[in-house]
């Protein structure tokens, strides 16, 4: 079942009820959904324990326990053997369709909380556990609903507004989850959960110190609340205070008490904190937990062989597969050509990319072979393949690109001086360097200013576009548009408000045609923006590159500049929240190589 289907499910099941007619209270959030111990709705249920549900009856109290001991397979089981008796006992359906969804089975959970649903429409926890799955695959206008639904059924309940809140927070609509977090906790002010979640709100808005002072009352309510920990963890590497975030993600981890989930996160948290650290050697090593399935952002692979795990790989055919964002397989390319050096001439690497990378990958590395990498949703996650890569029985090993940096890069001084190891068409390059001539002399330089997924969450890490007019109205500057995606608007803004000229060139793709964006970025003078999929391929293909970018943020690997990218300098405010300074940096930083290239060009006129 696809995303699609997911969301027409929802919207159906959201419609069977006329709840959703009657008025809600305009309140919302939590950091991490949670329901009613479904113990508790056994023992609350007015069950007419007599023929099927009297035989059904034991075996879902078993189910419950097991799925409170986290043990997901045998409570499913159980749940299965429960419908066995009757398929149309609500609570089966409902207990099954959380063991289901405990074990990443997102379609068929979907498919049995409706089911639950349909049966018995009364039964608030339904819609709170269709809330949480909606708010895990991202729909959040639909988990707003049904949490709205709980509320309205629950009004004594904390856990309904506290995860109404955190999706009102996920979708940035932070004034209604504070004031339904502020009357929850009037009414709950002992509820720790509340506390809690209050604090992520105030870290979202990057107001660190109230948020830290709200994960401190929620630990006097609840000392052993590890999830307090995380929070606090997650805030301090936000604050690049990379030390104190291990610290905190190691104690969150050794109190114990989290469900794997969470203990996922932590243990991501704390690798990220390590590499932020440059502590590289164990680092990577303790990066390959964004590999756990049980940690919300994995994804999952689909290849028929070996996967490497510290083999020597001198003389061995090995498939290295991207993953997450493309600016992070552009990253984490970095390793490529001494990977390719590393196997020797008996070995053979091939290199499996987004499809859109693969033109440029194929001049970038003519030694290796380049196939693409295809991404489908199977029950709610992401399963990776290599759907046209067909020499199977020719790879010894393969590896997510990320897993190479043990081997290449754990330490600073892996990292190579030469800049660029991606190779544009030198052709185009040209064309381009043609191109921007006709806009005149001067020192041209390329633009972005945010990146194509910007969510609530994400928008912290980046300067808000009114801090741009300054910028933008730099002397001796010719601005050329580089963001892709929606930005029209924007574009309009510079011209209206902020008197600028943001030039559009024809002939183009931005988004598609990596190989021609290469190119033109290697014609500029200089490219200019956050650290996105934009400017990751500027900077690898060895163009003169300045990358803004959160205060001691993790891909710095502890240092003031990007190991990665020896043609990139960066720039970062003192604190996420202030990104004025930053700004003052890179206006005197452009003045700077603007100058420099008006000295070049008199010094070649005479």
């Amino acid at each position: 079942m696809s995303v699609v289907d997911h969301k027409k499910v929802f919207e159906e099941a959201a419609k069977d009820t006329m709840l959703l007619a009657l008025p809600m209270p305009a309140d919302a959030l939590g950091d991490a959904g949670k329901s009613r111990a479904l113990s508790d709705v056994l023992e609350l249920k007015n069950l007419k324990v007599e023929g099927k549900m009297r035989r059904a009856l034991p075996i879902m109290k078993r189910a419950v326990r097991k799925i409170n001991e986290n043990e997901y397979k045998e409570a499913a089981r159980l749940g299965l053997q429960a419908l066995d008796i009757d398929e149309n006992i609500a609570l089966a359906n409902h207990i099954t369709a959380i063991a289901i969804d405990k074990l990443g089975v997102a379609s068929l959970a979907l498919e049995m909380y409706e089911r639950a649903q349909r049966l018995d429409p009364n039964e608030p926890e339904v819609y709170q556990n269709l809330g949480l799955l909606a708010w895990r695959m991202d729909l959040l206008d639909i988990a707003e609903q049904f949490f709205r639904i709980f509320c309205r059924m629950m009004p004594d309940s904390f856990e309904g507004p506290n995860n109404l809140a955190c999706v009102l927070r996920d979708k940035g609509m932070m004034e209604d989850a504070i004031e339904v977090l502020r009357s929850a906790i009037y009414t709950n002010e002992n509820s720790s959960l509340l506390w809690n979640s209050l604090g992520t709100v105030m870290m979202e808005q990057t107001n660190f110190e109230n948020a830290m002072l709200f994960y401190r009352q929620a630990l006097e309510i609840q000392p052993d609340l590890a999830r307090a920990y995380h929070n606090m963890a997650y805030c301090r590497s936000t604050e690049g205070k990379h030390a104190e975030a291990f610290e905190l993600s190691s104690q969150a981890i050794d109190m114990g008490g989290m469900p794997p989930h969470e203990v996922a996160e932590s243990r991501h948290a704390r690798a990220i904190s390590l590499i932020g650290l440059g502590r590289l050697e164990e680092a990577w090593e303790a990066y390959d937990c964004r590999l756990d399935p049980q940690y919300n952002k994995a994804t999952c692979y689909s290849i028929p062989r070996p996967k490497w795990d510290g083999e020597d790989i001198e003389g061995k055919n090995i498939l290295v597969i991207g993953e997450q964002g493309l600016g992070d397989e552009v990253m984490f390319l970095n390793m490529g050509h001494d990977l390719i050096d590393r196997v020797g001439p008996e070995g053979h690497v091939t290199f499996a990319v987004v499809p859109r990378l693969v033109p440029l990958m194929e001049r970038s590395f003519p030694k290796a072979s380049v196939t693409r990498h295809a991404t489908v949703r199977s029950n709610g996650l992401p399963l990776r393949g290599c759907p046209t890569f067909t020499k199977w029985s020719e790879v010894d090993f393969w590896a997510p690109m990320a897993t190479m940096l043990r081997l290449m890069r754990s330490s600073i001084e892996a990292y190579p001086s030469t800049p660029g190891y991606l190779t544009p068409d030198a052709a185009r390059v040209e064309h381009w360097r043609g191109e921007l001539s006709k806009l005149g002399p001067g020192f041209k330089c390329g633009l972005l200013w945010k990146s194509m997924l910007m969510s609530a969450k994400r928008s912290k890490y980046y300067s808000p576009f009114e801090q741009w007019k300054s910028t933008l109205n730099l002397d001796g500057i010719t601005w050329i548009n580089l963001q892709y995606g929606d930005c029209e608007e924007d574009l309009k803004r510079a011209h209206d408000e902020f008197g600028a000229k943001v030039h559009q060139l024809e002939g183009i793709d931005l988004k598609d045609n990596l190989d021609d964006l290469a190119a033109l970025c290697v014609a500029l003078d200089m490219v200019i923006g956050p650290m996105n999929a934009t400017t990751n391929i500027a900077s690898a293909s060895g163009a003169n590159s300045t990358i803004i970018t959160g205060p001691h943020s993790w891909p710095l690997l502890g240092t003031d500049g990007l190991p990665w990218y020896p043609s990139a300098t960066a720039v970062a405010p003192d604190t996420i929240s202030d990104w004025k300074p930053a700004m003052a940096r890179l206006n005197a930083h452009l003045l700077a190589e603007a100058a420099k290239y008006e000295a070049e060009a008199v010094r070649g006129a005479a």
